[in-house]
């Protein structure tokens, strides 16, 4: 499960990181690429299928 602050490294370098869900009846997850400076906003189950493959660091 995604928790608010997780950041993860695609394969190219690109960084990712989970700034915090909204709306409690959705649980949108909101997921910044740190390389461009883009939000993006996804589902709890895209969420996790987005970053499965990428290495998770601190």
């Amino acid at each position: 499960m995604l928790q608010k602050g997780d950041k993860f490294r695609d394969i190219d370098g690109t960084v990712f990181e989970v700034l915090g869900t909204a709306d409690d009846i959705y649980n949108y997850f909101f997921i910044a690429n740190l390389t461009t400076k883009i939000i993006t906003k996804m589902l709890p189950k895209n969420a996790e299928m987005f970053v499965k493959d990428m290495e998770k660091f601190n």
